[in-house]
């Protein structure tokens, strides 16, 4: 007996989900952005397995348990945008949110109104909402961040997009001829997305090229199935489970490629020589870095150059304490696309520039500090 194609691509989806929540587990025990975003997996995964068992069992208490499910993710989601950009939403956008999810879940728990037509509607118009709020969060804090932190954000950002369209596909009553549906399609694109994140990149272009690289799979089976006796109908979601295992392989690849990634920072550096450049050499994070002096400071007063060449480790979260001097330090970290400048000399002032990624660690910036003083004191 075969899978009906909703079945399957729940199942891939869901699979999809496991795999990123392994994969980010190491990350998410020292990042908040990653304990969020690894809560937001959790969250995704509890979703689509109720709703398999809601297709084998479709009783009233699962039935309410998915729709609390959903009601909960964008107050998941919200939580983690405001860890991405460091900056708290309008307390406004956080009670609609908060009291949203309640509210879904009274009506759940109490008077059982689920997924009547009227709560699938108001369900859908909540979701859009928070998307789009989560979007304006995004976009709106900004100035603060470093150009790593901009870029997660602007990926977030264009994955959330393209996600609003496919989610609302779910909702069955209000589209009920859909042959293939897009709700494990949004989760795909948002564990491609943040899975880049966690490979320390984040540029869009690098999203669609994911995307495009799934299609590819799907144009493969298109063109396996030329030749069979197939109405489009019955072809597309052939097509699109090729599509959706397309990008789980993709997932699986990408995390057990990070999985065996290189030891950490201070592994790395207690096992190489002490001489600055093996030490610079020993982990592919000080390795892809660029040094700033001399001509590359010049552009700033010298005493400014000073003050920032006192501290071991530059970072923009230099501007919560003095704006002036982080207002600094994010115009020259933007100019090198860095998250952090670690310091090889106080005079003359030089630094190493150092690309984190979306989801630097909170302890790496105690790493970098402690691999500044062993760098800065070797030969």
């Amino acid at each position: 007996m075969t899978l009906p194609a909703a079945t399957l691509l729940t199942l891939i989806a869901l699979a999809a989900t496991l795999v990123a929540r392994r994969g980010i587990a190491a990350a998410a025990r020292r990042s908040p952005v990653a304990a969020r975003l690894r809560l937001v997996y959790g969250l995704t995964g509890i979703l689509l397995a109720l709703r398999l068992l809601y297709t084998a069992w479709p009783v009233a208490p699962v039935a309410a348990t998915v729709m609390i499910a959903a009601a909960w993710l964008p107050v998941a989601v919200l939580r983690l945008a405001e860890e991405l950009v460091r900056r708290h939403a309008s307390r406004l956008v956080k009670f609609a949110a908060l009291g949203g999810a309640l509210a879904f879940t009274f009506l759940a728990v109490t008077l059982g109104l689920v997924w009547s037509e009227a709560a699938i509607i108001a369900l859908a118009a909540f979701q859009s909402l928070a998307i789009v709020a989560v979007i304006a969060l995004l976009l709106g804090g900004r100035h603060d961040v470093t150009v790593a932190e901009k870029q997660a954000a602007d990926l977030f950002t264009v994955a959330l997009l393209l996600t609003i369209p496919l989610v609302l596909t779910d909702f069955q009553r209000i589209f009920p001829d859909l042959p293939v549906r897009g709700g494990s399609f949004a989760v795909l694109i948002l564990i491609l997305a943040t899975s880049r994140l966690v490979a320390g990149e984040g540029r869009p272009r690098q999203l669609f090229a994911d995307i495009a690289l799934a299609f590819g799979g799907g144009g493969i089976a298109a063109l396996a199935l030329a030749n069979l006796p197939l109405t489009g109908a019955q072809a597309l979601p052939v097509v699109a489970c090729a599509i959706a295992g397309a990008a789980l392989l993709l997932l699986i690849e990408r995390f057990a490629r990070d999985d065996a990634s290189a030891p950490d920072l201070l592994s790395a550096l207690a096992a190489s020589p002490h001489h600055r450049s093996a030490m610079l050499a020993a982990h592919p994070l000080l390795d892809r870095g660029v040094v700033v002096e001399g001509d590359g400071l010049a552009d700033y007063p010298p005493a400014l150059v000073g003050r920032l060449a006192e501290h071991r480790l530059v970072s923009g979260a230099m501007a919560r304490h003095d704006p002036m001097l982080g207002e600094a330090a994010i115009d020259l970290l933007g100019r090198h696309a860095a998250s952090h400048l670690m310091r090889l000399s106080q005079n003359p002032p030089r630094f190493l520039a150092i690309s984190a990624g979306g989801l630097a660690e909170t302890t790496l910036d105690e790493e970098l500090e402690i691999a500044a003083r062993l760098i800065e004191g070797a030969a």
